[in-house]
């Protein structure tokens, strides 16, 4: 991997503001510190709802009633431990720029999740041998977790539904599951992400691009060398090549996109010189997994 640390000090402190949020109720029984959007008599009081015959007396408004005399009941938003699943892809597709870009976002939602007491699994794409999954838990972790980001090495080839089927035969719980990759896949890019949505999980698919991947230098004749299969092709660099190139590329995340719509997987595009930040505030924006602390 790149040299030097995945996120600055300054960045950690910034990080320590924010919160994993999950916008559906989750399967999970441990009290924690997470915002599910399940409404019951927790911590956090979500809106009212008018009173009906029955109500317990001991939610009713009286506030609100002294007011406008209108009586209604307090309604409240438990909170849970978040179930945190990271894939990370680095296969050898992902290598350079993808890799410490997907790198740094894993370290950021990790480093969150961890500050609020959540479980995080670290899963990666191609898995390791001989556990596929390494969990953390508590701020005290985060540095373990930083480290296995920062040095584990991009090797292997994509093959994301075996992997991911071995990654879920470790994993018992639900939870929330991000998935990072350029999902470079010929055969089947969809497959790890269909895995983890049958296995019942909510699941982020956040894709990973370099425009570099499709900046080639026009009018040069080149060799190109697949990373992860090896496979050579000579190209000569045409206009018509660079716009089918490009078209082919955008058709495919579009495709991608679109298939995440229909299945309930919230899909974001990270290009990987976007800053760490203007990702988080675009997730953020989107309602996926980042908020303000409270």
């Amino acid at each position: 991997m790149s040299d030097g640390p995945l996120l600055t000090e300054a960045e950690l402190r910034g990080l320590d503001r924010l919160r994993i949020i999950r916008r559906r109720p989750s399967s999970t029984e441990n009290p924690g510190d997470w915002r599910t959007g399940r409404v019951g008599s927790g911590a956090l009081f979500a809106d009212h709802r008018d009173y009906v015959a029955g109500d317990d007396l001991r939610y009713v408004d009286w506030n609100v009633y002294a007011r406008l005399g209108d009586l209604v009941v307090k309604r409240f938003e438990t909170e849970e431990n978040l179930e945190l699943t990271i894939c990370v892809d680095r296969s050898l597709s992902m290598a350079g720029a993808k890799s410490r870009a997907a790198r740094r976002l894993a370290a950021a939602l990790g480093y969150i999740a961890l500050g609020r007491l959540d479980h995080v699994r670290l899963a990666w794409l191609p898995t390791l041998r001989p556990l596929p999954v390494s969990t953390h838990r508590g701020k005290g972790r985060a540095g373990a977790l930083l480290d296995a980001l920062a040095s584990t090495p991009d090797e292997g080839r994509t093959a994301h539904g075996q992997d991911v089927a071995r990654i879920l035969s470790l994993t018992k719980r639900r939870g929330l599951a991000v998935v990072l990759s350029d999902f470079y896949e010929p055969q089947n890019l969809v497959s790890g992400l269909a895995g983890l949505r049958a296995r019942g999980m909510d699941v982020v698919a956040l894709h990973v691009l370099d425009t570099d991947d499709v900046d080639l230098p026009l009018g040069d004749s080149l060799l190109a060398i697949d990373r992860e299969s090896g496979a050579e092709v000579k190209i000569d660099v045409t206009r018509a090549f660079l716009d089918s190139l490009r078209a082919t590329w955008h058709r495919r995340a579009d495709a991608l996109e679109r298939w995440c719509v229909q299945r309930e997987i919230l899909y974001q595009r990270m290009e990987v010189h976007t800053p760490l930040w203007d990702v988080l505030a675009e997730m953020l924006g989107r309602g996926i997994t980042v908020g303000k602390a409270t």
